[in-house]
């Protein structure tokens, strides 16, 4: 998955109901989140112990179905 030039890690700056505020390259983008989007969005946020989310920069997608939580220190 990271051997895509399109794939960054993005800081998550701000949560809000149906979209989340992430930063990469200097740049700051709301990315907007269907209802199951944001559901599953939460379920990341409150389980990793990091602000990281991978995340395809042409298409603005988050990945946030991992399986395992993503440590930075990995």
């Amino acid at each position: 998955m990271f051997f895509n030039k399109d794939l960054v890690l993005a800081s998550i700056k701000a949560v809000g109901e149906d979209h989340a505020i992430v930063q990469y390259q200097d740049k700051e983008v709301e990315v907007n989140l269907s209802p199951e989007e944001a559901k599953e969005f939460h379920q990341y946020v409150v389980h990793q112990e990091n602000m990281l989310v991978p995340m395809n920069i042409k298409t603005q997608r988050l990945f946030v179905d991992l399986e395992e939580p993503w440590y930075e220190q990995e």
